[in-house]
């Protein structure tokens, strides 16, 4: 038996005092706190297990409280201006079925040209809504407005854009020319001043996205198609007159002829041939092409292959009209092959010269009427792009743009002019002309993210604002004819007019009756044309309001999950680390009672003597 001494109990009691100290200091943090421990030492599974579920329970928490009510707020901004979208392009496609009906009068020609105004207007505004700040229709760029809003901004900015189309998008359009609105005396009564004709051309129109195009500039239209062996070919037209078939640029001297110092020898693959037979350049692919060692001067070193002389993919040749002047002067155009129509290219700086001339445009031209924004061009033609497939890439200068026009950057390849940043250009298509997306994703949940934008041209259609123009332009032409027919009217039923100028007035309404009774079918065939094109905006704004609609749900239902993720793991944590109040109270006790009990022992035992044992 081991011998026990006083100061062995003393210094055993003293640890059992500490001891029992020590459990009620913990026990007293437990009740200041009501965790089960205050630092990790105290419980190290419990510990790890508190910082898995802390940290789960804050990636939880921010998804709940923060990512997704801004998932919500965003998608509700977009929902509410998509209906208010919705409602708009209602309106204007109430007022095209209205238009179509064939009992109009002027007061109700002037309630739908009004109401139109009013509506092109407004059509655009909707996709500046914003959400804290950011712009929700601009993609990628939300921190500026879909459309111009500032009007001395919108007059000064200035663009390089890059449109691209398909054979697919071209369409019919009537175009009139010898209308007339001038009913003064000076001009009815005149008879050195015949009444002209009215007459009605229809050619086939590739609108632009916006008109008032600077003339001025080099505008140059690109026709790309497949040839036999599946390659595409690239022509450019220029402003200039010169024609560049794969890079190879072929142009006219001052006097008319082919300029060879302009004439690459090959580029990428191709070669231009000049065929003294014809007096043209045919484009070759190189491999169809053989050289002659013995000649120095690559011009002249090659020439096609026997057998390949009919397989050229382009031929470029001069030909001559009569200029404004009634001068003539050449003038280059493009064959894809001896079957094809020739195609050349002119820009028409205004309308009214295309309406003077009556609309003469050649059967091998493609004219761009600058100030409308429109390709112009005969079926012939029509017919060898849409044999071919052909695609259009439009490259033109627009300086200056109005109030509520869509900014270029949100739809088209751009180049955008600055004074003080420069040229900024921007790049929505791919090289294959596949639209590079600007969609917006926020993580909802773990693993999980949603689209929270919806992009302006899935529903804010470029085309819609140009329909508008034309549907403006047709009654207000009609409005105009009919003025015109009561002026004359009026006149006339005045009896303030001898026989000869009643006759002469006569003979100028015939020709008011005949211009007002062609504005009156136009307007009909017009707006009736456009019922489909105005139901199918509305039901890309409908299938848009469907998709933010499906994907409000979805987010809803991530709400909720997560919701029940974050009370579960809150009730996780709480049973982790936490204390109930009553175990606290109970523990804290039993603490006290034992320290208690511990001074009371120390203090008997060092009463104790050896003197007192004996």
């Amino acid at each position: 038996m081991m011998r026990v001494t006083n100061s062995m109990i003393v210094k055993r009691s003293k640890t059992n005092i500490n001891a029992n100290r020590a459990q009620v200091d913990f026990t007293n943090n437990q009740m200041a706190t009501q965790k089960k421990i205050t630092k990790p030492s105290d419980n190290p599974i419990i510990a790890i297990r508190a910082l898995r579920l802390r940290s789960t329970l804050s990636t939880v928490t921010q998804y709940y409280e923060n990512n997704i009510p801004d998932t919500e707020s965003w998608m509700d901004v977009t929902e509410t201006a998509l209906k208010n979208m919705k409602d708009l392009i209602t309106n204007a496609y109430e007022q095209v079925v209205y238009g179509s009906t064939d009992s109009l009068n002027n007061d109700n020609r002037q309630t739908i040209l009004k109401e139109l105004q009013e509506l092109q207007a407004q059509v655009y505004y909707e996709g500046n809504a914003d959400y804290a700040g950011r712009t929700v229709f601009t993609g990628y760029k939300t921190n500026q407005t879909l459309s111009f809003m500032d009007s001395a901004e919108a007059s000064k900015a200035s663009y390089n854009i890059t449109e691209h189309y398909s054979y697919k998008q071209v369409d019919k359009k009537s175009y009139y020319s010898g209308s007339f609105q001038d009913t003064s005396n000076d001009t009815i009564l005149s008879e050195d001043n015949p009444p002209e004709l009215f007459e009605e051309v229809e050619l086939n129109r590739l609108r632009l996205a916006y008109d008032k195009i600077s003339a001025n500039k080099d505008n140059s239209l690109t026709l790309s198609y497949t040839d036999s062996e599946k390659n595409q070919i690239n022509t450019e037209f220029s402003s200039d007159g010169s024609i560049s078939v794969q890079g190879i640029k072929l142009m006219l001297d001052d006097q008319g002829y082919f300029d060879d110092t302009q004439i690459n020898v090959y580029n990428d693959g191709y070669y231009a041939y000049f065929d003294v037979n014809e007096d043209a350049y045919k484009i070759y692919r190189i491999d169809q092409m053989e050289i002659d060692p013995d000649e120095e001067d690559l011009n002249n070193a090659f020439e096609p292959k026997p057998g390949e002389e009919n397989n050229y993919v382009g031929v470029v040749k001069i030909a001559t009209r009569e200029n404004a002047d009634g001068d003539e002067e050449s003038y280059l155009t493009f064959q894809t092959n001896a079957d094809s129509a020739p195609i050349s290219y002119r820009v028409a700086e205004h309308t009214s010269d295309l309406k003077d001339s009556g609309y003469e445009i050649g059967e091998d031209e493609i004219v761009f009427d600058a100030e409308n924004g429109e390709l112009l061009f005969h079926d012939n033609i029509a017919q060898t792009l849409d044999k071919n497939k052909t695609s259009f890439t439009m490259n033109y200068e627009k300086k200056g743009f109005d109030l509520g026009e869509l900014r270029p950057e949100n739809y088209f390849n751009c180049t955008k002019h600055t004074e003080d940043k420069g040229d900024i250009v921007f790049n929505n298509y791919d090289e294959n002309w596949n639209w590079n997306t600007q969609a917006i994703y926020y993580n909802i949940a773990g693993g999980q993210q949603m689209q929270i934008n919806t992009e302006a041209r899935d529903v804010f259609d470029s085309n819609i604002r140009r329909d508008m123009d034309d549907l403006i332009e047709v009654v207000q032409f009609a409005i105009n004819a009919q003025n015109t027919v009561d002026e004359i009217k009026k006149k006339i039923e005045s009896g303030e007019y001898g026989d000869e100028e009643v006759a002469s007035m006569n003979k100028w309404l015939d020709a008011a009756e005949k211009q007002l009774d062609y504005a009156s079918q136009n307007m009909h065939d017009t707006y009736s044309a456009y019922i489909t094109k105005f139901q199918g905006y509305l039901g890309t704004v409908n299938l848009e309001i469907t998709d933010i609609g499906g994907r409000g749900e979805r987010v809803a239902l991530t709400k909720n999950r997560m919701s029940v993720q974050q009370s579960t793991f809150k009730e996780l944590k709480s049973s982790n680390e936490d204390m109930e109040l009553s175990d606290l109270v109970i523990n804290y006790s039993a603490a006290s009672v034992a320290y208690q009990s511990a001074l009371q022992s120390a203090a008997k035992i060092g009463q104790m003597t050896l003197l007192n044992y004996l």
